[in-house]
């Protein structure tokens, strides 16, 4: 169901948005991004059209995976709302926004690299974390009721974005990356730092194999 709908800025296409926190979307038609301005969507930046590499996953698409949480498999029915593809010096991977049915509230994400799948959940309530420069692999750091191992740092560039995502996608720009665990609690957990300057905490809530997932229609095609 659209909560909102507005004329893409580049084509006129009428776009009809589903996600309350969209601050970019990406015109299926013209593939022109719109950043929220806080009144109405702008065209920003050149149009980037993704390539597709035989993923199973497109915007739009409806399916269910299979995960186990607490010793009990369940079933979870979603909707990909929108996809964002990072490059780094050995490949890309994307990473899909999900609406998760009866979990409306969260935001999740699927992770699609080489054939691994990973289920991460933002956390809201943002622990005051280090900046990037600050954070080393091998570190223990501390942060309020957190204790995390720094396991990785990597540096990655946004190549694009398709549908609706909840922050600025600008393509060519620098993200960074720490990943690491939580040792109470013994979670795997990553930290983005994102253009203007955003951090966003995820937690991983499910490792996921291609065979988990239920497929109950076709892949959508992108218009072009």
């Amino acid at each position: 169901m659209a909560f909102k709908e507005f004329n893409c800025p580049s084509c006129g296409a009428l776009l009809k948005l589903e996600y309350r926190f969209t601050e970019t979307v990406i015109c299926p038609f013209c593939q022109q991004s719109s950043h929220w301005t806080g009144e109405n969507f702008e065209a920003k930046g050149e149009k980037v059209i993704l390539a597709d590499y035989g993923s199973k996953f497109s915007v739009g698409l409806q399916a269910s995976f299979w995960g186990t949480k607490l010793g009990e498999r369940k079933e979870y029915k979603f909707k990909v709302l929108g996809r964002v593809r990072f490059e780094y010096n050995d490949g890309f991977w994307d990473e899909w926004l999900l609406r998760v049915e009866g979990y409306e509230q969260n935001e999740y994400w699927l992770q699609e690299d080489e054939g691994e799948f990973f289920l991460f959940k933002k956390f809201d309530n943002l622990p005051s974390v280090n900046e990037y420069s600050e954070l080393e692999v091998g570190m223990y750091v501390d942060w309020e009721d957190y204790k995390m191992f720094i396991s990785e740092k990597a540096k990655a560039q946004i190549s694009g974005g398709e549908g609706e995502l909840p922050f600025r996608v600008i393509p060519g720009e620098q993200c960074d990356f720490v990943d690491g665990i939580l040792l109470k609690e013994a979670i795997p957990v990553s930290i983005e730092y994102l253009p203007d300057n955003k951090k966003a905490f995820y937690v991983t809530i499910f490792n996921l194999d291609i065979n988990d997932f239920v497929f109950t229609e076709k892949k959508q095609e992108n218009v072009y």
